[in-house]
């Protein structure tokens, strides 16, 4: 079940690029009945044939190195799909144009493929994969449960996309639409009524690490922070984490100072600041910037220090221009008001 899963991973990727990147409203995963699982975009922001050629060989015009599409596509993973699929299917359709293909087992399938995927748009992206029977034990199903949660997430990275997740074993269909976002998650993972307060959000962009954050503190305990890195869950203790905490800290300590607090009063326990705190984090950075090798520290260094420098600044402006939450955050973090 778990593998199976992790090949409809692969797809979910490239349809939130194609919202993120080509305008793309509806993304949707079908999982079949008959253990497949179909996979479309209303909209297809790349070249046919230079993204999804696979044995035909081009050269760019410009002279660039020869392309193989699919495996070499902006998401290789794709080419593990195909490589443990039997069948994958797809079907593109753009400008009137319609490029379509069966691969098994990583090769392409000579012959006629029937185009019968649903077309809702002018331009658009369906793939159809079988996982091989060979590879994955049967019964042939989906871990439902993970999958709603990741596409629950992706949902929230870029609003005003719609995705849709069917499971046609059970008849059930989970729709998800964030207008606006992360502070739509964070509402929904706020484990305490919100009142009339708002998610704080905030984005930005330094150098090649981009940064999206909402929070919010409630009366009641909250659920922490949650975080992501690269569009996948990642709660370990890596710089995104450790960044935010820091920035947090060095903000509740910069307005203490405005208020002429001394040094030695300013200190105090990050673990009440964070309890009734909800966070949703997201960052984006180079794949090579994010493995916590020895020749890779000095880079997750940097990202960690850019994290602390935004939010540090992010969240001391957010208390100066509401003394009633920084009065509250104070209240929390067991400091009294000055």
């Amino acid at each position: 079940m778990h593998g199976r899963s992790s090949l409809v991973d692969f797809l979910l990727t490239p349809g939130f690029i194609a919202a993120r990147d080509g305008g793309a409203r509806e993304i949707s995963v079908s999982l079949r009945v008959d253990g497949s699982c179909r996979f479309c975009v209303d909209r297809w922001p790349w070249e046919l044939e230079t993204w999804l050629t696979s044995q035909e060989v081009r050269t760019d015009k410009e002279g660039e190195p020869p392309s193989l599409g699919l495996w070499q596509s902006p998401f290789v993973d794709l080419g593990i799909l195909c490589a443990l699929s039997s069948p994958l299917d797809v079907s593109v359709w753009a400008q009137g144009d319609t490029w379509c293909r069966r691969y098994r087992e990583g090769l392409v399938e000579q012959g006629h493929l029937d185009d019968t995927a649903p077309r809702t748009s002018k331009s658009g992206l369906c793939i159809t994969f079988t996982p091989d029977a060979s590879l994955f034990e049967p019964p042939p199903c989906f871990d439902v449960p993970r999958l709603r949660e990741r596409i629950e997430a992706l949902s929230a990275f870029h609003p005003g996309a719609t995705w849709t997740l069917r499971d046609e074993a059970t008849g059930t269909e989970s729709r998800f639409l964030r207008e606006e976002g992360l502070a739509d998650l964070c509402r929904d993972l706020a484990p305490s009524p919100l009142g009339s307060q708002n998610p704080l959000c905030f984005q930005a962009k330094v150098g090649k690490t981009s940064l999206q954050l909402a929070l919010v503190w409630t009366e009641g305990p909250g659920r922490g922070v949650v975080a992501w890195a690269n569009l996948f869950a990642r709660n370990d203790a890596g710089p995104h984490r450790v960044g935010f905490r820091q920035g947090m800290r060095e903000a509740i300590s910069a307005r203490l100072a405005r208020r002429g607090v001394s040094a030695r009063a300013r200190r105090f326990d990050a673990t009440a600041l964070f309890e009734h705190l909800t966070a949703v984090l997201h960052i984006q950075v180079e794949k090579t910037d994010w493995y916590l090798m020895t020749r890779e520290r000095r880079a997750s260094a940097e990202v960690q220090s850019t994290v602390t420098r935004l939010v540090a600044r992010w969240v001391e402006q957010a208390l100066v221009e509401d003394p009633k939450l920084e009065e509250f955050v104070l209240k929390v973090a067991g400091l009294r008001s000055r």
